[in-house]
């Protein structure tokens, strides 16, 4: 328990004999319910043990113990307040004892640091209780900034994934471990642990030398390690347990990668999967048929590496951007050129009033619950009601049936995707009860950090960025800041906080599809000018007419999120492709002898040398079958009949009863002898 009572589930808790040598007995870890069962070798007197609690998600720190008794009526039960660290929440505390050496491609370089990309403008530094009171504080229903059930924000045409990539993006080019949310900080003092860049830091680190702990030594230390979710329940179905679905992990289930606040959520630890999953694919694919992508004195894994940070890097500029700002803006950029951030010949750094602030806007996408695969459907982000229940929490091993199905959030051609929140300013009511000590909602969180570093009001930067400042009372008198400052009695205050300002802006003037004038501005000139600050980014480092040369799998007009997601999933190491799908003629219910039943897989060998098939399996979306030991030569097709029915003149025959394809669509995979998949494809019917 912390020290308001409230079960910490997913900590470490390790055990060693009092008054010995502090011999270790064990170690178990808490479930949702913030219990453990203590078991150990020849038994065990709990009054004999001492115990340590490590939380995961925290980076691993040791949370102290500051006091244990037996509850009432507990004689076999010891309970354990603990002085809890803050959780890995995005917006939260941030991690501290990260090393002093930021990440580049080319090696370690000093911190970096922020700076006010306004200065001069005075701080929006109204007292504390009007901002508890905005942020609502005490995290009951009702609060100011807290959607209502009975009327909920609706939803965007933004897929809901971009969200948590924007989350993504920011542990890239952010981690502040120094600011202090109670008092003024100077923004230039502070350190920036993370380079402003977007060159991927929070994947590779340094490079293989400096993070060995990321590379597979052992199989192929071009590429990144992986490991594998909680095997599949039998009863439970599950989706997983196979090479790949999670990220590598130690034995007590804290992530092995080179950003820990990536692992925080499932869905953030998912996309970082991804990622990983996306590099290894490139390795791939660069020693096949890509192989005239690497350049000439490269290695394979440099040319990898170059690869991945300029197709993330083009996503970032060319999808992620235009989902969330005004075309305007973007337009305006385009044709003029950055106004306000970093001119050219000066050191990139992060503006506050875009870390602490504008980029904030993300919040009011998240949603209260993801639909991470069709298996589960809807699950928390965070644990809710006294028990927990089912949820999204990282820093743990993902469970099998919560691996992320990534066409349940992006688009991959159908358009069939769970959409983001509108950008309003009202969070989902998960978001004011985080798991964590201190300020447990985020929207007090971001008001309080934004006065701690001297941000100042919106109007006030929208008139120095030369727009017509939106007066309060313009966003309605029923709207939050209206209220509070009516409660406050500063009704006829033009103010409000920059990070409240840039959503309320996006209800405005965009009925929150996207950001504002003013909030686009600061995001895009930001993100983009990252980019071009970078000597090694795509725009400075590639031909003047490049754009993404990796394979596009999904049929969307340019490249987006969703081509690096499924190319990372759709693995052929060996060369082995899946050419076509046909879910039969008729539906999934009927005749078992028809030909109307009739289901086949259709592979072809894409490679250059002969794939002998003995081993290998077909995966049906949980239904696997062997596949015959034939040999496939270069560009030779073998048709696998899978389902039912009476056609049998297809190259091999499952000879299977029923149907099995899903006339709706569903994914058709592969796995060679090791285990590995081979190759994978989602159909739609």
């Amino acid at each position: 328990m912390d020290g308001d009572d409230r079960p910490l589930a997913g900590r470490v808790v390790v055990g060693e004999r009092r008054g010995g040598d502090g011999d270790r007995i064990g170690y178990w870890t808490t479930g949702d319910d913030g219990e453990f069962v203590l078991d150990a070798d020849g038994g065990v007197d709990v009054d004999d043990v001492s115990f340590t609690v490590r939380n995961p998600a925290g980076g691993g720190d040791t949370e102290p113990v500051r006091g244990r008794d037996r509850p009432e009526g507990g004689e076999t039960t010891l309970r354990l307040t603990v002085n809890a660290h803050s959780v890995a929440i995005h917006g939260g505390t941030e991690h501290r004892g990260m090393n002093d050496a930021a990440c580049t491609a080319a090696g370690p370089v000093r911190s970096h640091r922020f700076h006010t990309q306004f200065p001069g403008l005075d701080p929006y530094d109204r007292d504390e209780d009007l901002l508890r009171t905005l942020g609502g504080a005490d995290g009951e229903a009702g609060a100011p900034m807290m959607e209502s059930p009975d009327d909920p924000v609706g939803d965007a045409d933004t897929p809901a994934g971009y969200g948590i990539f924007g989350q993504f993006v920011d542990h890239d080019i952010t981690f502040d471990p120094t600011s202090d949310i109670d008092r003024r900080n100077d923004p230039a003092a502070l350190r920036n642990f993370r380079t402003p860049a977007l060159d991927l830091d929070s994947l590779y680190r340094t490079n293989a030398e400096a993070a060995p702990f990321l590379y597979d030594h052992e199989t192929d230390e071009r590429k990144l390690l992986t490991g594998e979710a909680a095997a599949p329940d039998a009863e439970d179905g599950g989706l997983s347990g196979l090479p790949g679905s999670d990220l590598q992990r130690n034995d007590q289930g804290v992530a092995l990668i080179g950003d820990p606040r990536n692992d925080e959520n499932v869905v953030v630890s998912q996309l970082q999967l991804a990622f990983v999953n996306f590099h290894n694919r490139v390795v791939d694919h660069l020693r096949g048929p890509g192989s005239d992508l690497v350049e000439e004195g490269e290695s394979v894994l440099e040319a990898a590496q170059r690869l991945v940070r300029w197709h993330y890097q083009w996503v970032v500029r060319h999808d992620f951007l235009p989902r969330i700002c005004d075309r305007y803006v973007l337009d305006d950029i385009e044709e003029r050129g950055r106004q306000h951030f970093v001119p050219p010949g000066r050191t990139p750094a992060i503006p506050v009033e875009f870390g602490g602030a504008a980029y904030r806007f993300g919040h009011s996408m998240i949603r209260h619950a993801y639909d991470v695969n069709d298996e589960v459907g809807e699950v928390p982000l965070f644990p809710t009601g006294a028990g927990g229940g089912r949820n999204l929490r990282g820093g743990r091993p993902v469970p099998n049936d919560l691996v992320v199905d990534w066409s349940r959030l992006l688009d991959t051609g159908d358009g069939d995707y769970q959409p983001a929140r509108k950008t309003e300013p009202l969070l989902a009511p998960t978001l004011f009860d985080l798991p964590i000590s201190g300020d447990t909602s985020l929207a007090v969180r971001n008001l309080r950090r934004a006065k701690a570093l001297g941000i100042p009001s919106g109007q006030d930067v929208a008139a120095r960025m030369g727009y017509d400042p939106i007066r309060n009372e313009a966003f309605g008198e029923d709207s939050p800041i209206m209220k509070v400052l009516r409660a406050h009695g500063r009704g006829a205050d033009p103010d409000s906080p920059l990070w409240y300002y840039v959503l309320a802006e996006a209800e405005y003037q965009q009925d929150g599809e996207r950001l504002g004038a003013v909030g686009s501005r600061i995001v895009a000139e930001t993100l983009i000018g990252l980019i071009e600050a970078d000597e090694t980014a795509y725009p400075n480092a590639a031909p003047d007419d490049w754009e993404p040369s990796l394979p596009q799998p999904t049929p969307t007009e340019g490249y987006t999120l969703a081509d690096i997601t499924e190319f990372a999933a759709e693995a052929n190491p060996d060369g082995l492709v899946i050419d076509a799908v046909d879910a039969g003629p008729g539906s999934d219910v009927g005749d078992a002898a028809g030909d109307v039943l009739d289901e086949s897989v259709t592979l072809r060998n894409a490679a250059d040398d002969p794939i002998d098939l003995t081993g290998y399996v077909i995966d049906l979306d949980g239904q696997r079958g062997d596949l015959p030991g034939a040999t496939l030569g270069p560009d030779e097709t073998l048709t696998v009949h899978v389902g039912a029915g009476t056609d049998t003149s297809t190259d091999h025959y499952l000879g299977r009863g029923a149907p099995v394809l899903d006339d709706e669509g569903e994914v058709v995979a592969v796995y060679g002898p090791d285990g590995e998949r081979s190759t994978r494809r989602r159909y739609v019917g």
